[in-house]
């Protein structure tokens, strides 16, 4: 199984696109967090590091 994260769920329906087209069959997870693009926007390169971490973390 492949997990994305993603900051917009806009990004959900390309990445099955893509999937299908390259690899049919490949079982996908999507996990959206949108408030990470809103901490690195407002803080800059880096910002949303420690919190993706979390994110990460959990996941496991």
């Amino acid at each position: 199984m492949l997990t994305l994260l993603h900051t917009s769920p806009v990004h959900v329906p390309v990445f099955d696109a893509l999937r299908d087209r390259e690899h049919p069959g490949l079982e996908m997870r999507h996990v959206v967090h949108e408030e990470l693009l809103a901490k690195a926007r407002s803080g800059g390169p880096g910002a949303a590091d420690s919190a993706i971490a979390a994110v990460l973390a959990r996941r496991r």
